[in-house]
């Protein structure tokens, strides 16, 4: 089968399934990026992946892109488009792939649904389904969050499957989960941008709500929303226990999760949330929000806990439980290190593939590998 997939960057958090879905027998997998990383991206540690031997082209010409739609032959073909709304390029391409007789999928996350400007986005969505979805065979929607959003849109149900962005794996130290500080504190990690979205403030006053118990906070990043969380951390007493550190290299995040107990994720709103991916891969427990995307790996109690976006109390208790537990040990890791196989990208890849073949036949939907 021949994959092209239509994306905005070379995203590290598909690279591991672009690498292993070509790497299986009787698939061939292209590339097509607009750039292989945004300054942004590249801002906060990100860089550009290796694909290979998925092969990758970059700012394709109108002659190039024609050929890449032109191509369709006795090969079955399939074409994933990363993003409409915010994808111009994609949104001009989507009718001549329809028309080239290709199978067509997008991989989209959920949009924000908060306030009058989340139901001016839902009615966006629901219009633009007229246009779109008669070229769509399919969507890939990240994790429950995500399908929902694309049902309330007036999508088709049956052609929408819970997806996840697939990330690197870290290079994680030998004594993961092991480290040499025996203290009982309960090192507590958020780590990533530093603005109000990501909601670390909720974090801080849940945390000073139970400054009896034995733990300490983290904070590695940056972002303008920095000085107001090292201000409440003064205001409810606690600046003491909340450190701040430098923004890390994105290479270098296992030693940082390799110091954790627990990774905090209180975003009020993530389409995804690809540092879930990573602490689980690291061994470590994740307590997330009900507004990420990744809150839908979260499905067993060894994994971590969900809590109401914003909600204090909420994630007071769900602190509160997994500070009571104590430090991770090295049994707990290497159970949820053993879990999260099913995230990397082999399993996701035999997941594609499975869709494809749902899409084309009566079978049964097949359940995402995480489920």
């Amino acid at each position: 089968m021949k994959w092209t997939f239509w994306l905005n960057i070379v995203s590290i958090h598909l690279s591991p399934l672009l690498r292993a879905l070509a790497l299986m027998p009787g698939q061939t997998v292209t590339v097509v990026a607009e750039h292989d990383m945004s300054d942004a991206r590249k801002a906060i540690g990100w860089q550009t992946p290796d694909c290979s031997p998925a092969h990758v082209i970059l700012n394709p010409n109108e002659a190039e892109i024609a050929s890449l739609i032109g191509q369709e032959n006795k090969q079955p073909s399939v074409h994933l488009l990363h993003g409409l709304v915010n994808a111009p390029f994609n949104r001009r391409v989507l009718p001549r792939l329809a028309r080239s007789g290709a199978i067509v999928g997008l991989i989209s996350e959920s949009a924000d649904p908060r306030g009058i400007y989340g139901l001016a986005r839902r009615a966006k969505y629901s219009f633009d389904r007229h246009i779109y979805e008669k070229h769509l065979d399919f969507i890939l929607a990240m994790g429950q969050r995500g399908v929902q959003w694309y049902k309330s849109a007036g999508y088709d149900d049956a052609r929408i499957y819970p997806f996840a962005y697939v990330t690197e794996k870290p290079d994680i130290p030998l004594q993961n989960g092991t480290s040499a500080d025996k203290s009982k504190t309960v090192r507590i990690l958020y780590l990533g941008r530093i603005i109000a979205l990501k909601d670390v403030v909720t974090g801080i006053r849940a945390l000073a709500r139970i400054s009896s118990l034995d733990w300490r906070f983290d904070v590695v990043g940056d972002g303008p929303d920095l000085p107001r969380c090292k201000t409440t951390a003064a205001e409810v007493g606690i600046e003491d226990r909340v450190r701040f550190h430098p923004i890390v290299d994105n290479s270098v995040i296992g030693s940082v999760f390799e110091k954790a107990d627990l990774l905090l994720f209180p975003s009020s709103c993530d389409g995804w949330g690809a540092v879930v991916n990573e602490a689980l891969m690291c061994g470590v427990p994740v307590v997330c929000s009900d507004q990420c995307g990744a809150a839908d790996l979260l499905r067993k109690p060894l994994l971590g806990s969900i809590f109401k976006a914003g909600s204090v109390e909420g994630l007071q208790v769900a602190l509160k439980g997994w500070i009571e537990r104590g430090r991770r040990n090295k049994d707990n890791s290497a159970h949820i290190q053993e879990w999260s196989s099913a995230i990397e990208g082999t399993e996701v890849a035999k997941y594609v593939i499975e869709i494809v073949k749902h899409f084309e036949s009566a079978e049964l939907k097949p359940s995402p590998p995480w489920y």
